[in-house]
């Protein structure tokens, strides 16, 4: 549990409709089936990927076969930050969204990123669960846009992947380490020069010599692109989890279902985060083999290390979070939200017995 806890400081690209096959129509339940694309930006054999096909399988099972879902994976469909808008103007039914990509459009929830909250991503996915049930400005910022969420999937702890071994915040003073958004931030407080690249783009400039090192990833995203390979020492800096994701439908299609259909499909994505999470404990575990296998190790500091930090990231971002939220929502009462989101989280994490992949990878080594 992170302990600093802030006060104010202040397969084609083409739309589809529902369609049916045969005469039936294309409503479940009226004679045809529904078949709805799902636009993902991820590989088909991360977490959420995983987590997805058991969910879409189990929808189809659940209702006869009368709704199908069809998956586009690796940005084929859809890329990352258009996922959003291609969803809510129909070039896919469904998608994987990453808040980070909408700072503009989903900046309350971007409260995902603000740093020394908490490193427990069941508290956090089941904390959003829970505020996008009771808090309306949290489900009109979706709504607004033209989407529903039906799940919610948090993103795991932020780690630094450097080359050499650090045993301080001061290790990395100086450095060029990639970041982005409220990471990039925090990384900036701490005297770190970050550099907002592509994750793509990163393993070449970690080998190449135009970054010391990495962030704004977690242990399993970090492994899956090998940057144990040309930074191998991973470090838990306290910084806890910077980002939440979601699966989001298309508002007209949702309505368009038969209310049984609609139920259907909502109580199976009740389970979807059990699913997610059962998917990402495994990819963990992989992460950490890849890891200390390649001779890799992991540090995790201590929050004395970075208490002076956090003290001043902490609010500062907090800060930032707010501006950004009433910049496009002025009517917001930001430090209600915030301490909503503070207190659905520490009522999950007394409910969570989870540990962190970084906590459990570094018992290993």
């Amino acid at each position: 549990m992170m302990k600093k806890r802030y006060l104010p400081a202040l397969v084609l690209p083409a739309v589809l409709a529902l369609s049916a096959c045969g005469a039936g129509g294309g409503e479940a339940g009226g004679g045809g089936t529904v078949n709805l694309k799902f636009a993902s930006y991820n590989i088909p054999n991360a977490a959420e990927s995983i987590a997805s096909k058991q969910w879409a399988d189990q929808i189809e099972e659940a209702t006869d076969g009368d709704v199908k879902v069809s998956f586009f994976y690796q940005e084929s469909l859809l890329s990352g930050s258009e996922t959003l808008q291609g969803v809510a103007d129909g070039r896919a039914d469904i998608g994987f969204v990453a808040t980070a990509y909408y700072p503009a459009e989903l900046p309350l929830s971007n409260v995902a990123g603000v740093p020394f909250v908490t490193d427990n991503a069941e508290a956090q996915g089941k904390a959003f669960v829970d505020l996008y049930e009771t808090n309306e400005d949290l489900r009109n910022e979706w709504e607004s846009q033209g989407v529903r969420v039906m799940t919610w999937a948090p993103v795991s702890a932020n780690i630094v992947a450097v080359k050499e071994d650090a045993e301080s915040l001061d290790d990395f003073k100086g450095q060029k380490i990639r970041g982005y958004g409220y990471v990039s931030e925090a990384l900036s407080i701490a005297g770190v020069s970050a550099v907002g690249i592509s994750q793509t783009e990163v393993y070449e400039a970690l080998q190449h010599g135009v970054l010391d090192g990495t962030s704004g990833a977690s242990l399993d995203i970090a492994a899956d692109r090998d940057y144990q390979e040309v930074a191998p020492h991973f470090v838990d800096i306290n910084y806890g989890n910077y980002a939440v994701t979601s699966i989001v439908i298309n508002s007209k299609k949702w309505d368009a279902l038969p209310e049984a259909t609609q139920q259907t499909i909502t109580e199976i994505s009740d389970g979807y985060l059990d699913l997610y999470l059962a998917a990402l404990g495994d990819m963990e575990v992989a992460a950490c083999d890849e890891l200390l296998d390649a001779g890799g190790k992991v540090t995790i500091f201590d929050d004395s290390v970075t208490e002076d930090w956090a003290d001043e990231a902490g609010p500062a971002i907090r800060k930032i979070w707010a501006n950004d939220v009433k910049a496009t929502n002025p009517n917001v009462d930001t430090d209600a939200f915030f301490s909503d989101y503070e207190a659905a989280i520490e009522d999950q994490e007394g409910k969570s017995d989870y540990q962190s992949a970084m906590a459990r990878c570094a018992a290993r080594q």
